[in-house]
Formats: C-alpha cells, structure tokens, sequence
C-alpha cells in the first residue's frame, strides 16, 4: 500500500523510474522495525479487508523549534479518495499524539503537491516554512504545516 500510494501520489513530482524502483518488501520490512520499535503511532484504514490508508505519527524528529509532535506520513491510495478516510486517519493520529503526551503537530508535504496542502490547509494547518529535501536522485522543496494546539485540527 505504501508503494502504491506513492508511485500515484508522488507521479510526476518524482522520476517514474525512481518510483518504479521502490520495493513494497523493503517497506514492510520497515513498517515491521518501525511498529516493534513502539515509539510512534501507526492506523490504517481498511476497504472489505483492505489496507487503502495509513497515517504515522509520534514526537517531532528534526529539532523543529515549538513543535513536540509530528504526523509522519498520510496516505490513501486514489480509489479509496474522497471518503473522509484522510480525516479519520488524522483523528487517529491526533490521538495518538495525545496519548503520547503532545500537544502541537507539525507535518511535511512536498512544495507542488497541492492537494495535500489543500488538504492540511483545510485541517487548519499554518504555514511554517519551507526547506530543500532530497528524494532518490533529485532535490525538491517541502514546505510545514503546523497546529500550535491539537485542538486547532479541523476535521
């Protein structure tokens, strides 16, 4: 599921033959350390059986000044879009957080994905700033989304 919602997601933002190179082994080998290790929050969201969606979230990872939390990663593939699946899996990742102890959000989404930024925006994110970031063999920009206050998320 998460290389799928990637080669979509990311299609044309990222060279196809790196998309095509990604290994859905490789991340379930991840997901596995990354579930064992505890210290984040995972929920995915189900269709007849089926993982269409997932969300991870747990303590802010880079040192960004004012934000404890972070929402890692969202993602649902295309054809279960649209659903109020992306709303409940940020819910569930709010609540995560809480359960943690955080009280603030941060998230990261490429600079020319405009509908995940429409999608944060509409959450009530705030702009924070933006950085380079390099995925596979190119350099691009990602731009922050933050909420001072986890009760700011607008489902």
């Amino acid at each position: 599921m998460h290389v799928s919602s990637w080669r979509t997601t990311y299609s044309g933002l990222l060279p196809e033959d790196f998309l095509e190179s990604l290994s859905a082994t490789h991340y379930a080998e991840r997901w596995k350390r990354v579930i064992a290790d505890g210290s984040s929050r995972v929920y995915v969201a189900e269709n007849d059986g089926e993982i269409v969606g997932f969300a991870s979230g747990g303590r802010e990872r880079a040192g960004e000044t004012g934000y404890e939390g972070e929402l890692y990663a969202i993602y649902v593939l295309d054809s279960a879009q649209r659903r109020g699946l992306g709303r409940e899996l940020v819910r569930s990742a709010v609540a995560g957080l809480r359960e943690l102890g955080l009280d603030d959000m941060i998230i990261w989404v490429l600079r020319d994905n405009s509908h995940a930024r429409a999608f944060y925006e509409r959450l009530g994110g705030v702009y924070v700033r933006t950085q380079p970031i390099t995925i596979g063999p190119v350099t691009l920009e990602e731009v922050s989304y933050g909420w001072r206050r986890l009760d700011d998320v607008r489902y």
